[in-house]
């Protein structure tokens, strides 16, 4: 167990890294994309865009893996926070984590089977030795990620069925650990109690 919370740290630090450097060349880029338009600039090169299109999708995907690591990609919550910590809620996750798991292997699956269809496509304005399927090889990769972290929520899901909902007080223990560590949710939570804040005052 102990192994693979390693790995999941090291894959955590490493998608969070690929995925700034990847924001930071589309924010580069950008900005040299908008200097070329100026009139007295007759330099303009034409694989900008692409390129932007590159790290734009690589950004996405790195992104959306680590927010399912973490749990906080995009879902309705109305329902699970009210059935939180009841056998209801339970069983409901269980359900949840399982559909997740089956939408994460399919789309693993035809992921890997764009990427070898593209694989004989060649990009517009880049080398020819650049295909198509580098910018697709971000679906199965993205991917193969969120299939073991949907796996961890399955394992975890099905031993909270079966302990009456003791990992789930655990894993709460645990998220309010990390977020107490991580900069960024401490970033985020000052936002949200500064915009609270200032709805309050506008009242």
């Amino acid at each position: 167990m102990n192994a693979y919370f390693k790995f999941e740290a090291f894959a955590s630090k490493l998608t969070r890294f690929l995925a700034g450097f990847c924001l930071m060349v589309v924010f580069v880029l950008f900005l040299l994309n908008i200097t070329t338009r100026a009139s007295f600039i007759t330099w303009n090169p034409t694989w900008i865009d692409e390129v932007i299109q590159f790290f734009l999708v690589w950004m996405i995907f790195l992104a959306a893996a680590e927010l399912v690591r973490t749990g906080e990609h995009f879902l309705v919550d109305i329902v699970t926070d009210k059935l939180h910590g009841t056998a209801t809620g339970r069983i409901f996750r269980l359900v949840a984590t399982t559909i997740m798991l089956v939408t994460y292997i399919i789309i693993l699956y035809f992921g890997i089977k764009l990427c070898m269809r593209s694989n004989i496509k060649v990009t517009f304005t880049l080398p020819h030795v650049v295909k198509m399927s580098w910018f697709y090889l971000c679906i199965p990769v993205s991917t193969f990620f969120m299939v073991i972290y949907a796996l961890r929520d399955l394992c975890y899901a099905i031993a909270d069925v079966i302990t009456g909902g003791k990992i789930t007080l655990k894993l709460d223990e645990m998220k309010a650990k990390a977020k107490e560590q991580d900069e960024d949710a401490i970033a985020i939570e000052k936002a949200k109690q500064a915009l609270k804040e200032s709805q309050i005052q506008n009242k």
